[in-house]
């Protein structure tokens, strides 16, 4: 039995953000790769977040279990004295 830190797999990497220029030429120079990189990110951040939510799930009911082993040890430890 190990006690210490684990991490639960981190795979959640956020999202770059992509560049857009100032430049209005440049705006309309590369419209249509402009909204594809921004439709791109807008679609990463969402799955970005959904993955932060499930390892969130993931660490919640692994916390919950390290909760109920220790109040068993707990228990044991009261028991002994």
């Amino acid at each position: 039995m190990s006690w210490g830190s684990a991490s639960v797999a981190g795979n959640c990497l956020p999202p770059i953000a992509p560049f857009m220029p100032a430049n209005a030429d440049d705006v309309r120079a590369y419209a249509d790769l402009l909204r594809r990189d921004a439709e791109t990110y807008i679609d990463d951040v969402e799955q970005y977040f959904r993955c932060q939510d499930e390892e969130r799930r993931e660490v919640f009911e692994q916390a919950r279990a390290v909760s109920q082993d220790y109040a068993r040890v707990l228990g044991i430890l009261r028991s002994d004295s």
